[in-house]
């Protein structure tokens, strides 16, 4: 039997090169294949210029409906550079980035050139991954001029960026863990529903004087100053991460008084409170306008009596127990929502 042999290496690597390589038609005609959009804005965890640039000339990107609206959602990306969030931007679209945990100054910058959407009410920036920001990116962000999203953010310091939070439309809502007297200040000016600022020469959104909605869920305390601040809110105010209340945070809530042009005297909605003290139910009897404890369990006749002088709706519809000590109390109360009577124990 006859074997082959090579004695020339070169030529054994050039030839074993020519079978394995790709024919280059066809590696030429994967590179042109169009991007799976279905598919890539659920894998790609950062993008190329290009595609940044061709996922903005879409006229119909994959979107995602939710409460918050229709968005085109990119929300894969974890690293994206200015330069291309520039690119992306270009699309005047909802544009949905909450992949994204970090924002310089450059990215922000480049992101606050977003064009705001044509359509009535449409939001524009979606940054609910975003948790801290530096001084410096949060007021380059506060140049955008359409709505921004920042459902995660834990602090703010920068009073440009509040008093744009300050502005939008609709709902807003921040996961803020601590919040000064001055930027309470900032954030109590929102008018939701009812004013639109963000847009040059576009003021009032609703003829009703629809309530704003100010959420702060993760709040767990507050000064009684940045609660005198808040009280200048006019509309839904939430604080449902108060664990506690002390008389003196309750008294300064209490000083809210509403909108006097739409005769609305706004609701305070304070669903993590286990229990009150009779201080604190005293101070807040004060309020004239909606209170909401549906997570208080259990009331002693002292506190329901200092309930009972509110005069606006009291929503205790987590009480456990009532007492008929305590349901005389409550019965002098104008305007009261209890539990249904199957839910309740009473303690003799």
């Amino acid at each position: 039997m006859t074997f082959l042999s090579f004695k020339n290496t070169s030529f054994v690597v050039a030839l074993t090169t020519c079978i394995l390589a790709a024919p280059p038609a066809q590696a030429a005609d994967d590179a042109k294949k169009p991007v799976d959009w279905n598919t890539a804005v659920k894998t790609l965890n950062a993008l190329t210029p290009g595609q940044a640039a061709e996922w903005a000339a879409l006229k119909n990107p994959p979107t995602e409906s939710s409460i918050d609206g229709g968005w085109a959602t990119l929300d894969a990306v974890t690293n994206l550079t200015p330069e291309t969030a520039e690119l992306l931007v270009k699309a005047e679209r909802p544009l949905s980035l909450n992949g994204l945990t970090e924002l310089s100054p450059e990215l922000a910058t480049a992101l606050a050139k977003h064009a705001p959407v044509k359509g009535f009410g449409s939001a524009d920036l979606r940054l609910n991954g975003i948790k801290l920001l530096t001084p410096e990116a949060a007021g380059a962000l506060a140049a955008h001029e359409g709505k921004v999203l920042l459902y995660g953010l834990e602090r703010i310091e920068s009073l440009p960026l509040a008093r744009k939070l300050a502005r939008q439309w609709g709902e807003l809502r921040l996961g803020l863990i601590e919040l000064s007297p001055e930027i309470a200040g900032e954030l109590a000016k929102h008018r939701g529903n009812e004013e639109d600022k963000t847009r040059p020469g576009v003021t009032v959104r609703r003829q009703d004087g629809g309530a704003s909605i100010l959420r702060l869920d993760n709040i767990e305390s507050l000064s009684p100053a940045a609660a005198e601040a808040l009280a200048a809110h006019e509309g839904v105010l939430v604080l449902n991460g108060l664990t506690a209340l002390p008389p003196a945070v309750a008294g300064s809530l209490a000083k809210r008084t509403g909108n006097s042009k739409t005769k609305r005297t706004g609701t305070l909605v304070l669903n993590g409170l286990p229990s009150l003290s009779t201080e604190a139910a005293e101070a807040l009897a004060a309020f004239p306008g909606e209170l909401v404890l549906k997570a208080v369990t259990t009331l002693t006749p002292e506190t329901a009596t200092a309930l009972s002088r509110h005069k606006g709706r009291l929503h205790l519809t987590g009480l456990t127990e009532l007492s008929p000590s305590v349901q005389a109390a409550l019965n002098a109360h104008p305007n009261l929502l209890l539990p249904r009577p199957t839910g309740l124990s009473a303690d003799r």
